[in-house]
């Protein structure tokens, strides 16, 4: 099970680099690059030439990874279903 951290999403930078979103999100490249094939994201090129995410996607993969992790350890719809 991954351990995400929580990101305040108004601090976040505009890009970043496929390292610094590793060292963000406390993964290593290969669960990453898993991860991002999972959720449909895609790196893509700044304009320097650097391959990294936007703010966007790092927001995205960052919620499906947070509450991935919660769906696990939550309860069943059946407990939850007043009507069960």
């Amino acid at each position: 099970m991954l351990d995400i951290p929580y990101i305040n999403y108004k601090e976040l930078d505009e890009f970043y680099t496929v390292n610094e979103t590793c060292q963000l999100l406390h993964l290593d490249k290969s669960t990453l690059r898993k991860k991002c094939e999972q959720y449909g994201i895609q790196p893509r090129r700044n304009e320097i030439g650097d391959y990294g995410f936007v703010k966007y996607d790092v927001r995205k993969l960052h919620n499906n990874l947070y509450y991935e992790n919660r769906e696990r350890t939550s309860h069943t719809a059946k407990d939850d279903d007043p009507w069960a």
